[in-house]
C-alpha cells in the first residue's frame, strides 16, 4: 500500500514535526511512506518537495492570485485582532504542477495544508480518487479561515461576523470561504474522508462542525522520538547549560511566545501569585519573545531552538513545563517534556487533560483561572517526591502511547480498513 502524507512544510513548527514523526514511523514498520511539502529543509530522500512551474505564464497567474488573496484579507487590517494568529483562505497560490508533482498513492493523508492546498482543484474526483485521511492539528480545514476559533463556535452553523477579523457583516470573507467548502463537502460523501485528531477534544469539535459531522473521526495521538526526548540527570543538564542549581525552574516553549491564546501572561500572572518567587526562573522559549513581563521572578527569555538535544536538556533541566494555553490540541511541547520526565502545569483545556492527570502526571487547573493555575504549581513544588514520581509516570505514559511504532501501527491498521471499504464501495 503506497501512503502519500502531505503537509505545508517538512519539519518547521508543531504539526510539520507531527506530520513527518508519523511518516518516519510508518517506515520503520516497514511502510511505503512518501512526505510531500512545499518547503522542505531537512535532506531525507523520503521528502518530496513541490516545484512550481518556472514558466512566465504560471509566474503572472500565481502573483496574480496572491494579490486576491492578500486583497481580499487585508479588507480587514484595520479591523481584524491582534489575537487572530494566523489566516488561511481555501484557495492557495499555486498551479497545476501540485497534480503532476504529487506522488502517487492508495490512501492520501492530508496534515497542515494551508497554503498548499487549493480546496476546489484538490478535492475533485479526477484529481483525487483515493481515500482521504485528514489528520487535523487545528481547527482551520472546517472554519471559515482562522486555525482556532477562540471559543467563537460560529464554524457549527456558518461563519460570517467574525470577531477575530472585527467584522460585523454577517457574511464576510469567513462566509465566502466557508461556504465554498460547505459545497466542496457536500458532494465528498462519507467514506471519502475520515478524521483523525491527535485529541479527543479536536475529534468532537470536528465533528460537531456544519462541515466536519458527517465523517467518522478517530483519536490517534502523535508520536515522540523517546530516544532523543529522554530523562537526563538534572543536576548535569542545569550544569551543561549554565542554569542555577538551587532554582525553581519553569520552562514555557512556543513557536510564538506572545500568542494571547498560548498564555504567556496568565502564566505570569499565576507565578506572580507564589507566596515566594524569588527562587523560581521562567525560562521563555520561542520566536517574538521579545514579551514585556511585570512580575517577581527571573525571567529568561529565549529565541527558538532548532536543536533537539538542547531542548531535550532544557525540559531535563526544568523542574515543570507550564502549558497554559486558553485553547489548544495537543501540544508537541507538552509530549515532549513528558518524555523526558518532566511533569506539566496548565490549564484542562483541549487535549492537555488527554495527557495530564492530576497530581499523576502534572497539574491542571481549570480554563483561564489563574488564582488556581498558581494553586497548581504550589502542588507541583510543595512535594518533591511527588513531582518526581509524576515525571516517572509521565515517562511511562509517553512508552506506552506515544511512541512512533504505536502511532504507526494505528495508522496502517485505519488505512487499510479505508481502502479496503473504498475498493468495496467502487466495485472491486
Amino acid at each position: 500500500m503506497r501512503i502519500l502524507q502531505i503537509n505545508t512544510l517538512d519539519v518547521q513548527g508543531g504539526a510539520a514535526r507531527a506530520a513527518y514523526r508519523l511518516h518516519r514511523g510508518l517506515i520503520s514498520v516497514g511502510a511505503d511512506s512518501t512526505y510531500f511539502v512545499r518547503e522542505k529543509r531537512t535532506r531525507d530522500d523520503t521528502v518530496r518537495k513541490f516545484i512550481p512551474d518556472p514558466s512566465p505564464a504560471a509566474v503572472a497567474h500565481r502573483a496574480q492570485r496572491k494579490a486576491e488573496l492578500d486583497a481580499a484579507y487585508d479588507v480587514y487590517k484595520e479591523t481584524r485582532s491582534p489575537d487572530i494568529e494566523q489566516f488561511s483562505q481555501e484557495r492557495v497560490v499555486g498551479d497545476e504542477n501540485f497534480y503532476i508533482q504529487r506522488p502517487r498513492a492508495d490512501v492520501i493523508n492530508l496534515h497542515w495544508v494551508a497554503g498548499f492546498v487549493d480546496y476546489p482543484l484538490f478535492f475533485t474526483p479526477e484529481r483525487t480518487d483515493v481515500p482521504v485521511v485528514w489528520t487535523l492539528h487545528d481547527m482551520n480545514p472546517f472554519t471559515g479561515g482562522c486555525h482556532f476559533d477562540q471559543e467563537c463556535g460560529r464554524f457549527r452553523t456558518r461563519c460570517g461576523a467574525c470577531p477575530l477579523l472585527g467584522s460585523t457583516a454577517e457574511e464576510d470573507l469567513t462566509t465566502r470561504i466557508f461556504d465554498t467548502k460547505a459545497g466542496i463537502f457536500a458532494n465528498w460523501s462519507a467514506e471519502r474522508i475520515h478524521i483523525v485528531a491527535p485529541s479527543n477534544w479536536l475529534v468532537s469539535v470536528a465533528r460537531s462542525s456544519a462541515l466536519f459531522s458527517k465523517y467518522d473521526g478517530t483519536c490517534i495521538p502523535n508520536s515522540i522520538e523517546t530516544d532523543l526526548f529522554k530523562p537526563t540527570d538534572k543536576a548535569a543538564a542545569r550544569a551543561a547549560l549554565g542554569l542555577p542549581q538551587n532554582a525553581r525552574i519553569v520552562l514555557f516553549m512556543s513557536h510564538q511566545v506572545g500568542l494571547a491564546r498560548k498564555g504567556f501572561r496568565e502564566l505570569v500572572q499565576a507565578l506572580a501569585l507564589l507566596p515566594d518567587s524569588r527562587d523560581i526562573l521562567l525560562i521563555g522559549v520561542g520566536d517574538k519573545s521579545d514579551v514585556a513581563v511585570d512580575a517577581p521572578v527571573r525571567v529568561a527569555m529565549v529565541n527558538y531552538i532548532g536543536d533537539d538535544a538542547t531542548v531535550a536538556a532544557l525540559y531535563s533541566a526544568a523542574d515543570v513545563t507550564a502549558v497554559p494555553s486558553k485553547q489548544d490540541n495537543l501540544p508537541n511541547t507538552m509530549l515532549e517534556s513528558m518524555s523526558c520526565g518532566t511533569p506539566v502545569v496548565g490549564f484542562d483545556v483541549g487535549g492537555i487533560p488527554d495527557m495530564v492527570r492530576e497530581c499523576e502526571t502534572g497539574f491542571l487547573a481549570p480554563p483561564g483561572n489563574i488564582p488556581a493555575l498558581s494553586a497548581a504549581f504550589m502542588a507541583a513544588f510543595g512535594d518533591g517526591d511527588r513531582l518526581k514520581a509524576c515525571g516517572e509516570r509521565a515517562r511511562a505514559r509517553v512508552e506506552r502511547y506515544h511512541s512512533p511504532q504505536v502511532q504507526a501501527r494505528s495508522y496502517i491498521a485505519l488505512y487499510e480498513k479505508l481502502t479496503e471499504n473504498f475498493r468495496r464501495k467502487r466495485g472491486f
